[in-house]
């Protein structure tokens, strides 16, 4: 099946020197703005947040991606507050990026987050309950942010006072970016969980990880927190953010939504394509460690080059009929989670908690409709909603099995 994109309201014609990226991530439709970037130049330069470059271009974000050596993720420049000296992963490089994530992979494999399912589905159900007998609801607070926090207390076995904790603060974090005071109290109870785990280690992700090492010698304190501090972070993001903007497009898209409530074998190949369309990790940055050229453009050592990967995802050398939805889709080489050594690592347990979130919502709330002045979108490196109001038929509370 396949549904077409209409852009809400176009924004006034833009050019890339006044082109700023965390501006663009609130637009209900960036789209139509960035299509016409990349049709006047595909590698163009804003003078905003001290100058940058930006790669609207499949071809060129993959190649982009693929030159560590050439494109430091250490050297983000400004205007990316996520980034600058942050945690490992993130702002580092192979092969001491390799010491990081390599021992993670074995715990966020396809085959553990398809296990997580059924836990999932109880989290999506708990929620949905709570606010079903109501006939409204905001989606994005009562629904898809508090998820990622419930499913990554579970994932990192939090102890009682993290799982009531964690739902607050990515409201916080979602709503307010870097600018949010809790990143101090979420760090605070990561050193505190840093304690419990040295003297009481179990089997968790944050206990093995104490075993890392980092260039040949164990990992210290502070990286470990760094690291724990990022897979929280990191598993809030995509889902919380991404789940939210699916179900927006959703509910602009009757005939979609129809099909994957009467026929949810569907939902897997339509949250892939969903991923593609909303994108709502939309960039990463790099520096130029010395003079080199990107998607033919030459770029000075120094530079800041932003890889967009919104913009890749809507590219039609890449993706013919760009801005339809097609379920299906074959080949869909998106890069919704990035690509390359940076390629989110949680992805494979963000789709199967978006693939729950679809199904439950279209199978228990399938006339929801949204409310478009209770939307509160917000500016920042990602993509999301901090508010999502609804309306729709009063459903019943089913439980979650104990």
């Amino acid at each position: 099946m396949t549904n077409t994109d209409d852009a809400v309201s176009s924004p006034p014609r833009s050019t890339w020197a006044e082109f700023d990226h965390l501006a663009a991530a609130a637009l209900p439709d960036p789209h139509t703005m960035l299509r016409e970037l990349r049709e006047s130049c595909p590698v163009g330069r804003s003078e905003r947040h001290g100058g940058f470059w930006t790669v609207t271009t499949h071809a060129g974000v993959l190649d982009a991606a693929m030159r560590p050596d050439e494109l430091s993720s250490a050297r983000p420049g400004p205007g990316f507050p996520v980034f600058a000296g942050g945690p490992p992963l993130i702002s580092s490089d192979p092969p001491l990026h390799r010491d990081y994530r390599v021992p993670l992979q074995k715990f966020l494999t396809p085959k553990r987050a398809e296990a997580l399912r059924p836990a999932i589905r109880d989290i999506v159900t708990e929620l949905i309950d709570g606010f079903i007998e109501r006939g409204s609801a905001d989606f994005a607070g009562e629904l898809c942010i508090p998820l990622p926090a419930m499913v990554t207390s579970e994932l990192l076995d939090f102890p009682a006072e993290g799982r009531e904790l964690l739902p607050g603060w990515t409201a916080s974090i979602v709503a307010e970016g870097p600018a949010s005071p809790v990143f101090g109290d979420l760090t605070a109870y990561v050193e505190h969980l840093y304690e419990l785990r040295s003297v009481s280690p179990g089997d968790d992700i944050t206990s093995q990880a104490l075993s890392f090492t980092v260039e040949g010698r164990p990992i210290t304190r502070e990286e470990w927190v760094g690291l724990v501090f990022l897979l929280i972070i990191a598993g809030l993001d995509t889902t919380s953010n991404g789940g939210a903007l699916m179900l927006h497009y959703l509910a602009s898209h009757p005939d979609l939504r129809a099909e994957l409530a009467t026929e949810p074998e569907h939902t897997k190949s339509a949250v892939e394509e969903l991923l593609r369309l909303v994108s709502p990790v939309p960039q990463h940055s790099r520096g130029a460690t010395s003079a080199c050229t990107v998607a033919g453009q030459p770029v000075a050592e120094g530079d800041v080059v932003l890889l967009h990967w919104l913009a890749a995802n809507r590219d039609p050398a890449e993706f013919p009929d760009p801005d339809s939805m097609i379920i299906g889709r074959s080949p869909n080489r998106h890069v919704a989670f990035g690509y390359g050594a940076h390629r989110c690592l949680g992805s494979h347990l963000a789709k199967v908690e978006l693939q729950v979130l679809v199904e439950e919502v279209l199978g228990r709330i399938p006339d929801y409709r949204v409310v478009e002045d209770e939307v509160v979108r917000y500016p920042g490196l990602n993509r999301g909603m901090s508010a999502l109001g609804v309306r729709f038929t009063p459903g019943r509370r089913i439980g979650v099995p104990q």
